[in-house]
């Protein structure tokens, strides 16, 4: 996060203004995400979609727990959480919805 509030080498390299650079940021870091959690969560015949569940879970907690260090606004954890949520469901709906 301290990378992310530091702008000045992403604006400097790529002649970017820093909404740009973090849109560009969002877009590459949703994609590993989402990448991430499907080979993290068991996608074969035999998933286990109650440990997928749980891992989601875990991490919406690790959410609330970065905006607690960060001191980010209570806006600003309510967004954080609702990106989180929507993030997973759509990892988790893709990964199960045809299979189980």
């Amino acid at each position: 996060m301290d990378e992310l509030r530091s702008m000045k080498h992403i604006k400097a390299e790529a002649g970017l203004d820093r909404v740009s650079a973090l849109e560009a940021r969002i877009v590459v870091l949703e994609i590993v995400s989402m990448s991430a959690l499907a080979m993290a969560m068991d996608t074969s015949e035999n998933a286990d979609t109650e440990a997928a569940r749980g891992m989601a879970g875990l991490i919406v907690e690790t959410v609330d727990q970065r905006c607690n260090e960060l001191g980010v606004s209570d806006q600003t954890r309510e967004a954080a959480r609702d990106y989180a949520h929507r993030l997973l469901g759509i990892t988790i709906e893709s990964l199960y919805s045809q299979s189980h």
